[in-house]
């Protein structure tokens, strides 16, 4: 396999450090010192967007500016200008993340780790700050099966690096926190029509309102229906009359429910989410019949409350507490008979946390959380299993002032595992301004992620066997990144970053027999990432990245599924003097290790969405292209789906939908 000298690294890390120090010395240095600007987002300037407050677990708040790591965001407006209808399409816009697909699930990939098929997601999925991965696979679910409607989305923010010091246990190699809208963003009723390629639909109906006593309520109600493909799987055409010449007849179909409502007052808030997707898996994962019925359904829910006051004029208090659930249920065909497999998760969680400015120069947050995973069942045909596992954690961090342009961040946390280790993830970081427009951050932080319950505990009598005896995987990253703002309409971010896994859990592949988890060695990525932002005053907006990871598994060699080349650009813009709005996005992923001694080709693709609201009154209309051009590329497949190595994707389809407001 393909290796990259130490050599090599040491000339990337000089070569990237220097870039960042020519950037600065080259650059102008005297733009006006920001001004933060309370607008809509939809009217918001680049600068606007960057002093955003971000919201955490909690109502305690930082600016987006002041986080001691690097923030990108998608904005409601981007959603509608380039026709995302999924979390997987946004987040696969964003710097340095890239999204797999097996025709069962879309996983996410970021900072050089993206193992596809891998169910335990290492980067956190949080929605207005509560938890949504299941606690059965620690799974984020990005595509159909997730919580939320994008129309429903207000922004996606995307912070790289380790957080454990913030939420714990599982926030691995970066959190994803979607920020849901409120009820006053509608002012009433919104219905809306879609229809797709592989006779997809789906209706949605919204009502949002902010009520005469100041309390705001969202409600929403959606569905899909899609007859998906059929597929040719040439690892099937081999003869054999079971296998119909490697075609699959409709085994691609899925269909999905949503239900969201959250309401609102000054000082407290509820929200519930309830998601149901049935999907048939054409694949034949796990050595299943080929072509025979296999299906899974997924279903999501979760209730969270927050309280937030004011105990005293330096202190404020944010309490947080939560229930989900998540069942999960499959059954297929293994010589022509059936195997059905559940599993079910429902967990408890609650938090209080701390800030306060009782010390000169000093902001203190500090809190304690507890978790309790009272059920992780799995049943088949050879195990009934439920193992509970509880958590508590204390936490503090400080945010210190030592100049008008100095800040240094300390944070540490502490969890205990009541079927586990406990473990202490601290953090530095160091914040500079050298100038109004320019912020560095250099920080060092460590995280965790226990094993999770399908790791542990798991076995079928055919393909996979436990072992309990797994333990916590543990990273440690390091990350220099500059800020370069300017013109209050633009703004580049720089990174380079190093992080080290050790006792990473890797699964034994499944070609070579029974599937079982287990500790292994240390691996390595190390990358840097770029990305500019760009607003011009008649609207128009330009948003592109560029990352590079070179990452390496426990043998030093490439790892797989890893692209060491990910760019990104999309670019909106107003035409016809605002009747219309076209968003163009292309990707570009290099070649990837697939495993098995040979190489998956690259790929770039382009989208384009055009819409108007201008046609008619309350109506917007909105008609995206996927892979324009009809690329035929293709993502590696999960080891599991054997003998398939690589699964083709969707060619040049379209995706009409039809908005209208009830004003």
């Amino acid at each position: 396999m393909p290796k990259i000298s130490d050599n090599s690294n040491k000339k990337i890390w000089h070569l990237s450090f220097t870039a960042l120090v020519l950037f600065t010395l080259t650059t102008t240095v005297n733009a006006q010192a920001p001004s933060p600007l309370k607008q809509d987002l939809k009217n918001a300037s680049l600068e606007q967007l960057l002093e955003l407050e971000v919201t955490t677990a909690s109502k305690i708040a930082h600016q987006v500016s002041d986080s001691p790591s690097a923030v990108s965001i998608v904005t409601s407006d981007d959603i509608k200008d380039y026709g995302y209808h999924t979390l997987a399409e946004i987040l696969n816009s964003m710097r340095g993340l890239s999204i797999t697909n097996d025709r069962s699930y879309e996983f996410l990939g970021g900072r050089g780790y993206s193992s596809p098929g891998d169910y335990s997601g290492r980067i956190m999925l949080l929605i207005d700050g509560v938890q949504v991965n299941d606690n059965v696979y620690n799974q984020s679910y990005f595509g159909n099966d997730g919580l939320i409607d994008t129309e429903l989305i207000d922004r996606v923010e995307y912070v790289s690096g380790p957080g454990s010091v913030s939420y714990g246990n599982n926030a691995f190699y970066g959190i994803v926190n979607v920020f849901t809208k409120k009820g006053a963003d509608f002012d009433g009723a919104q219905a809306a029509l879609s229809a797709g390629n592989y006779q997809t639909h789906k209706a949605r109906l919204t009502y949002g309102k902010r009520l005469t006593n100041g309390v705001d309520l969202l409600v929403s109600a959606s569905g899909l229906n899609s007859e998906g493909q059929t597929l040719y799987f040439p690892e099937f055409n081999d003869g054999n009359p079971a296998h119909n010449n490697g075609i699959s007849h409709n085994q691609d179909s899925q269909r999905n429910q949503r239900v969201f409502a959250k309401i609102e007052g000054a000082f407290w808030s509820i929200e519930t989410g309830y998601s149901l997707r049935h999907k048939d898996v054409p694949t034949a994962p796990y050595g299943a019949d080929f072509n025979s019925p296999y299906f899974i359904n997924d279903s999501s829910k979760f209730v969270s409350g927050q309280y937030h006051t004011d105990i005293s004029n330096h202190l404020k208090l944010s309490v947080q507490t939560d229930y989900s659930d998540y069942i999960y249920k499959s059954s297929s065909l293994y010589g022509g008979e059936i195997f059905p497999d559940s599993a079910a998760g429902r967990r408890l969680g609650a938090e209080a946390k701390f800030s306060s400015d009782w010390f000169k120069n000093q902001q203190v947050v500090f809190g304690v959380s507890y978790r309790n995973d009272y059920q992780r069942k799995q049943v088949n045909a050879a195990l009934a299993s439920d193992q509970g596992s509880q958590s508590t954690s204390v936490y503090a961090q400080d945010e210190i002032t030592l100049n008008n342009n100095i800040w240094l961040n300390l944070g540490a946390r502490y969890d205990y595992f009541t079927d586990d280790s406990d473990s202490i993830s601290p953090r530095i970081a160091l914040i500079y301004e050298p100038a109004p427009a320019y912020t560095f951050r250099l920080s060092h932080s460590m995280a965790h992620r226990t094993p999770t319950s399908f790791e542990k505990y798991y076995t079928d009598g055919l393909t996979q066997i436990p072992n309990p005896d797994l333990k916590m995987e543990k990273v440690t990253a390091s990350e220099l990144s500059l800020e370069r703002r300017w013109s209050n309409q633009s703004r580049l971010l720089a990174s380079i970053y190093r992080q080290i896994t050790n006792d990473s859990i890797t699964s034994t592949p499944y070609s070579t027999g029974l599937i079982q988890y287990f500790n292994t060695g240390s691996t390595h990525a190390d990358g840097f990432e770029l990305e500019l932002e760009h607003h011009w005053k008649n609207n128009m907006r330009l948003r592109t990245s560029y990352a590079y990871q070179d990452s390496k598994d426990i043998n030093g060699n490439w790892a797989i599924n890893s692209p060491r080349h990910l760019g990104k650009l999309n670019l909106s813009t107003p035409l016809l003097s605002n009747a219309l709005r076209v968003g163009l996005e292309v990707q570009s992923v290099s070649r990837r290790n697939s495993g098995i001694n040979s190489q998956l080709n690259g790929y770039t693709i382009s989208n384009l969405t055009v819409s108007t609201d201008r046609l008619l009154a309350n109506l917007d209309i909105s008609l995206t292209a996927r892979n324009l051009f009809d690329k035929r590329y293709r993502h590696i497949a999960p080891d599991y789906t054997a003998p398939i190595t690589s699964i083709e994707q969707d060619g040049r389809n379209f995706w009409l939908q039809l908005t209208y407001g009830f004003k």
